[in-house]
């Protein structure tokens, strides 16, 4: 009898210990419980990482409500006053006005210049009219004492003072020193004062070579003409 009524007081004692453990960890839970409201005491929220400081501002700046843009203001910009320079009436041109298109004569070309667009005649000995002219006081031909010119025609060239009359000349007796005549209505005295001339060169692609003595310089003259005329 002694023994279960020892039995029964241990059993006391553990329902006694039990329920005083359990009444220290409500309390302690009690009295804990605002002081750490929001925080899990998980294991799982216990191992979570802390949020960095710029995660955190992010999130902020994302939350926050849209700025309020100003509303755009309307600038009106008054035209500056004309200055003392601008004010100066503009140049006006003294020049008389230009002739119309359709009164404006085209230029023309001197004739001395060539055509550009025409090609330039070969020279060969067929076409070439070339003379050496010389004029000798005295019934011989001296270098040393004698006068000369270069006569060139079609075109008209050389050293020839009267080149264009001699060249004409000549063309009409066909380059034929021979076949000069003297001019009528001209008279020269008897005087004998004597001058040879010669003439070398090509006419057509004939060779020319002539030598003549004449009474004196005005008979010359009369009988050439303008070609010994230098």
């Amino acid at each position: 009898m002694s023994r279960v009524r020892c039995l029964a007081a241990a059993g006391l004692v553990l329902l006694s210990s039990a329920a005083l453990t359990t009444a220290t960890a409500t309390a302690a839970t009690a009295t804990a419980g605002p002081r750490e409201t929001g925080v899990s005491r998980t294991p799982e929220a216990a191992s979570l990482k802390p949020v960095p400081p710029r995660v955190q501002r992010t999130r902020q700046r994302n939350a926050a409500p849209p700025r309020r843009r100003r509303p755009w203001k309307t600038i009106r910009i008054e035209p500056a006053a004309p200055s003392a320079a601008d004010q100066r009436p503009p140049a006006t041109d003294q020049r008389p006005p230009a002739a119309p298109v359709a009164q404006q004569r085209p230029a023309v070309a001197p004739q001395s210049m060539a055509d550009p667009r025409r090609p330039a005649p070969l020279l060969s000995p067929e076409n070439m009219r070339v003379l050496v002219l010389t004029a000798t006081p005295g019934e011989r031909f001296s270098a040393a004492a004698s006068r000369s010119a270069l006569l060139v025609c079609d075109p008209t060239r050389g050293s020839h003072p009267q080149g264009a009359q001699a060249c004409g000349q000549l063309s009409v007796v066909n380059g034929e020193f021979t076949a000069l005549r003297p001019l009528p209505g001209v008279a020269c005295t008897m005087q004998y004062d004597p001058v040879t001339v010669t003439a070398s060169g090509i006419w057509d692609g004939r060779t020319i070579r002539y030598q003549h003595t004449f009474g004196n310089s005005c008979v010359m003259r009369s009988t050439t003409g303008s070609v010994f005329a230098f």
